[in-house]
């Protein structure tokens, strides 16, 4: 079906007649029926069936409708972005993060961008980092934000923020006094639950190669993929938990406490967008956003951490 025929079809399901179709086009009803006999005559089927003076759809209509409606939305996006291009000079930005920085980071970026761009098309996703990469080679999103991503070719990465892994615990089970050091090892922790990662991600990655470092064993019935989950489990007093400390600084005080750990488990967030597309004024600026969100969650930290200090040892030989 063309276009056109596309757009006298769904008029017609919508209003049932062919005068109520071509008011809703701004069109003489002889068009809708010449359009909708030329549809019929290159599918092969019919449409409608007359009845009582209303077109009746037929069921290969219904069938086609659901698909139509779907390309029509599409198609009416399309026409508010050019419309946003031809009166505002602004567009459409679509931008995805990874789940576990969408709620602490990507939101408030996305209430900065939207704040300095408010006529700006915006569509905001959450993907795991390989359908992020993904995403962007298809041109389906702009720009991603994601932990630390694996190299690929055809995809440019920039560091935008940066942070450390904590511990999470839930605050009805604090941990001891840690004594005058205020250290306590991560050792005396291991016969706890501890809610584990079941991913390939970076972040998943480097808390088992840590804990697998220091020839650590946690007790471990419950694992994730997300660290987002993982801090709900705490919060509901299901375990401990290693989080990077975004999703750990989103946790509700009054439920969970957090640990600094030492030595420091670093992280980078990186911006991601395909190498053959330039960078554009909006991507540009929601970088800017999204790392001054950072900044800002970032600057609470000293003041969420609790007492004491977890510490890993060397691993014993």
């Amino acid at each position: 079906m063309r276009l056109r025929q596309i757009e006298v079809f769904r008029a017609v399901m919508l209003t049932g007649t062919v005068s109520e179709a071509a008011r809703l086009l701004h069109v003489s009803q002889p068009v809708v029926s010449r359009v909708l006999q030329h549809a019929e005559s290159s599918l092969g089927f019919r449409l409608f069936d007359r009845q009582r003076g209303r077109l009746q759809p037929t069921p290969e209509a219904l069938a086609l409708y659901g698909d139509v409606e779907r390309l029509y939305g599409e198609i009416e996006r399309v026409r508010r972005v050019s419309e946003s291009l031809r009166h505002k000079g602004t567009g459409r930005l679509r931008v995805a993060a990874t789940p576990s920085l969408a709620n602490p980071l990507l939101v408030p970026a996305v209430r900065r961008f939207c704040a300095r761009h408010p006529e700006t098309q915006v569509q905001v996703l959450t993907h795991h980092t390989s359908e992020i990469v993904e995403a962007l080679l298809a041109n389906q999103i702009d720009v991603g934000f994601a932990f630390s991503p694996p190299r690929h070719e055809a995809i440019t990465s920039e560091p935008v923020a940066a942070g450390r892994m904590l511990l999470a615990v839930p605050r009805p089970q604090a941990l001891p006094s840690g004594g005058r050091r205020g250290i306590v090892s991560i050792r005396k922790l291991m016969e706890r639950p501890f809610i584990g990662y079941d991913d390939d991600s970076s972040l998943g990655l480097l808390v088992r190669q840590t804990l697998a470092r220091h020839a650590l064993e946690p007790h471990s019935t419950l694992e994730v993929q997300t660290y987002s989950l993982a801090l709900a489990l705490v919060d509901a007093g299901l375990g401990v938990t290693l989080l990077d400390q975004y999703t750990a600084l989103s946790a509700n005080p009054a439920n969970v406490a957090l640990h600094d750990v030492q030595p420091e488990l670093p992280f980078e967030i990186q911006m991601l967008r395909a190498t053959h597309r330039g960078k554009s004024s909006l991507v540009d600026d929601m970088r800017t956003q999204f790392a001054a969100a950072a900044s800002a969650l970032a600057a609470t930290l000293d003041d969420r951490l609790d007492s004491p200090v977890v510490q890993f040892d060397p691993a014993p030989r």
